[in-house]
């Protein structure tokens, strides 16, 4: 096994309709936190018919940096709105990799399904497009 320390790695949680929907009712002054294409505040990103919110970031960070990373995370997504209640254990890990898909917030997969990552197409392995 080798390291690749240019790859990138994406911080983040599933959206589901709670949080769809408090992405959709979030203030204007708060949609700078997760709409465009910022690496500074949150990503919306998918993988197989799910959406994800987060960060990407470069490999290699330190233990310490990914708890930081963690808070940061769900202290802007409780900016965006106080009644998102995500857990530091619903922050997970993929590798990313560039899409040129447009994401769109407004169409997704079920919620109620929660697709396992080890089920997608092996040729393309449990990424997460952003």
């Amino acid at each position: 096994m080798k390291l690749q320390k240019d790859e990138q790695l994406f911080f983040g949680c599933k959206i589901d309709s709670k949080v769809r929907e408090a992405l959709a009712q979030a203030r204007p002054g708060d949609r700078k936190y997760f709409e465009g294409e910022s690496s500074e505040f949150l990503r919306i990103c998918t993988f197989a018919e799910e959406r994800w919110i987060g960060k990407v970031l470069k490999g290699g960070l330190s233990v310490s940096e990914i708890e930081d990373l963690q808070r940061n995370i769900i202290s802007i997504l409780r900016r965006i709105s106080p009644t998102i209640r995500t857990s530091a254990s619903a922050i997970k890990i993929f590798h990313a990799i560039p899409s040129e898909e447009p994401v769109d917030l407004g169409s997704g997969g079920d919620d109620e399904e929660d697709a396992d990552a080890s089920s997608s197409d092996e040729s393309n392995g449990p990424y997460i497009s952003y």
